[in-house]
């Protein structure tokens, strides 16, 4: 009996996954899945069992690339700084790809809720990490000194998060890279300089 051919899971999950961001989980389908990766419908099910089996996958794979963006932003000593890491890098991602594909998890959230509870329990799962390393970062800048003691970490943590689904957005519209990043700027100070001390200022 002849063995099936093996795969690479990584590129698959890659290969996989830039199908499910150009076209939405919706527009792809099974046969899609099988040319795009250049597996055998065979091991595509023995794998990953459906579409929603490795689209489940992708969200993770996806979720483990955009970790290299925190784990960058984090090297900063401020932690304010580290948060404005992020966001800048956030807009660069989001410009990167010329057809402006923005946020996978973002992308996805959007287009299948609620008609796939469980898929997107664990998209909200990625983004309220998102939001708490944020919020994490806050009582941090808080304890070195570099916000007011009153700051609600919390509260701004969720509201500086929504800059980024707003970023992701505004890129999917194809603004300019000068529009989004002034934004990105504009509002980021607009949230934090009211609760900045004279150190951070």
């Amino acid at each position: 009996m002849a063995r099936p051919a093996k795969h690479d899971r990584g590129a698959v999950l890659e290969a996989a996954t830039s199908l499910f961001w150009e076209r939405g989980y919706r527009g792809v389908s099974i046969s899609d899945l099988v040319k795009k990766t250049g597996m055998l419908a065979g091991s595509f099910y023995s794998s990953f069992g459906s579409k929603e089996g490795i689209f489940i996958e992708c969200i993770h794979h996806y979720g483990a690339l955009t970790a290299e963006h925190y784990k960058a932003a984090a090297r900063a000593k401020s932690p304010l700084k580290q948060i404005e890491n992020l966001f800048r890098s956030m807009v660069s991602d989001s410009l990167k790809h010329d057809d402006r594909r923005a946020c996978f998890l973002i992308n996805s959230l959007l287009e299948i809720a609620p008609q796939h509870p469980k898929i997107s329990k664990i998209l909200r799962s990625y983004l309220e990490m998102s939001e708490t390393w944020i919020e994490e970062r806050l009582e941090a800048a808080k304890e070195a000194g570099e916000l007011d003691p009153k700051t609600d970490s919390r509260k701004l943590a969720a509201c500086l998060f929504g800059i980024a689904y707003a970023v992701r957005v505004k890129a999917r519209a194809n603004e300019s890279a000068e529009r989004l990043r002034h934004y990105q700027k504009t509002v980021f100070a607009a949230l934090l300089d009211p609760w900045r001390t004279k150190i951070a200022a």
